[in-house]
């Protein structure tokens, strides 16, 4: 069991070493990394903890195993996915609910609206105008509108300029998908007309105006779901796996 332990720690160290060295030499996404082989000679270590090392970074979206000829290790980046497989592991063991989701995101969502107001680029605005458009034309459906408003509040999330709290409300929205919640045909309506608000809002540059709407509109989602949905809320939130899992 020792020994165990200590493989592990040793991959671990490995992998910190490997991260260390894309970050130095400034490796994007699509890099291809050196072989398994070379890693054992340059870094020292048993093939085995190497291999233990990018399995690790694997599962944690910092790289992919390319297989076939002329394959092996390259770079990627870790995704929201990712972030909500370690966010509802945690939540899971704590026994939280999707109320805790809908009401972390209704504290975060209107301040990454605000930002967005005052850092949104004209290509953001025009992304955005296109997800309200292809709401408009989708409102009928509720799986297609939702999937839709998921891709509006991204582009607002990526709009405001806050990676940390952009990456947080994603890994939130990732973790609301299983809900299974279909909204009835006022409350799709009532939806795109909030878009439309905030982004005219986020616009115009109005960070208060932005914030305020966002914060309403959320808080009537979670209205609706108290009226039409009270046990999707208190269903208990379950661990997310991510892709690479």
């Amino acid at each position: 069991m020792a020994g165990k332990k200590t493989a592990d720690r040793a991959a671990v160290r490995v992998a910190r070493k490997i991260v260390s060295e894309i970050r130095r030499r400034r490796q994007r996404p699509g890099t291809k990394l050196a072989s398994e082989h070379r890693m054992v000679e340059e870094l020292g270590v048993a093939r085995a903890t190497v291999r233990e090392a990018l399995r690790f970074l694997e599962l944690q979206g910092a790289l992919r195993i390319k297989a076939g000829p002329g394959g092996g290790p390259v770079v990627s980046v870790p995704s929201a996915d990712h972030l909500a497989s370690v966010l509802s592991l945690q939540l899971q063991f704590a026994d939280e609910s999707f109320r805790s989701v809908a009401e972390a995101r209704r504290a975060i969502y209107p301040l990454l609206a605000a930002q967005a107001a005052e850092h949104a680029t004209h290509k953001d605005i025009e992304s955005l105008h296109r997800s309200v458009a292809r709401m408009r034309s989708v409102v009928a459906d509720s799986d297609l509108l939702t999937e839709e408003l998921r891709r509006f509040q991204d582009i607002v999330a990526a709009a405001s300029g806050n990676t940390v709290l952009g990456l947080l409300v994603n890994a939130l929205h990732r973790m609301s998908e299983g809900s299974g919640v279909e909204h009835d045909s006022k409350q799709c309506r009532a939806a795109v007309r909030s878009s439309e608000e905030v982004l005219r809002a986020i616009e115009a540059g109005e960070a208060e105006a932005a914030r305020v709407v966002t914060e309403k509109w959320l808080s009537a989602a979670i209205r609706y779901w108290e009226r039409v949905h009270p046990d999707a809320l208190k269903q208990p939130i379950a661990w997310i796996q991510s892709a690479g899992s």
